[in-house]
């Protein structure tokens, strides 16, 4: 679990990297639609933004997509007392090309005057091929986030 959480960290730091500087690598990123949500905290409500980059990569082998995840909240109970807005967001993906699935989920955090929290990151073993992959936020009431890719086996 320990591990876990440390790839996860690790990942989430580098795909944030991976905005900031020019990379170089092999597949282009994908912008998922928004996902918009209710959040939990004090009245919260906005809307996760997602972005894909598809193995192989710096962040991902052959064969993985890299998905990193962003909050931003906002909510309806103003005061000094607010903490934040979370939600558990679920990625659900489909390899079109070979029909494999899976589903990995990760809290998204967000400040709850409009901040946009910190990027949050998944790997997702989807084999090669096109991808389409869907974010959600159940049980919370949403509207899902969605993006299609390729992922490259070498």
């Amino acid at each position: 679990m320990i591990a876990t959480l440390g790839r996860t960290a690790v990942l989430g730091i580098a795909v944030t990297a991976a905005l900031v500087a020019t990379t170089g690598t092999a597949s282009a990123a994908t912008t998922f639609s928004p996902t918009y949500t209710l959040a939990t905290g004090w009245t919260c409500a906005g809307e996760v933004s997602g972005t894909a980059i598809p193995g192989p990569s710096d962040y991902s082998a052959p064969g993985e997509a890299a998905v990193y995840l962003r909050g931003t909240f906002w909510s309806a109970t103003p005061g000094s007392h607010q903490s934040g807005c979370s939600v558990t967001a679920t990625v659900t993906w489909r390899n079109l090309d070979t029909g494999a699935s899976g589903s990995t989920a990760t809290v998204v955090v967000g400040g709850p005057f409009g901040e946009t929290g910190p990027a949050t990151g998944v790997l997702l073993p989807t084999g090669p091929g096109r991808v389409e992959a869907t974010v959600s936020t159940t049980p919370l009431l949403h509207h899902p986030g969605q993006a299609t890719f390729t992922v490259d086996p070498a």
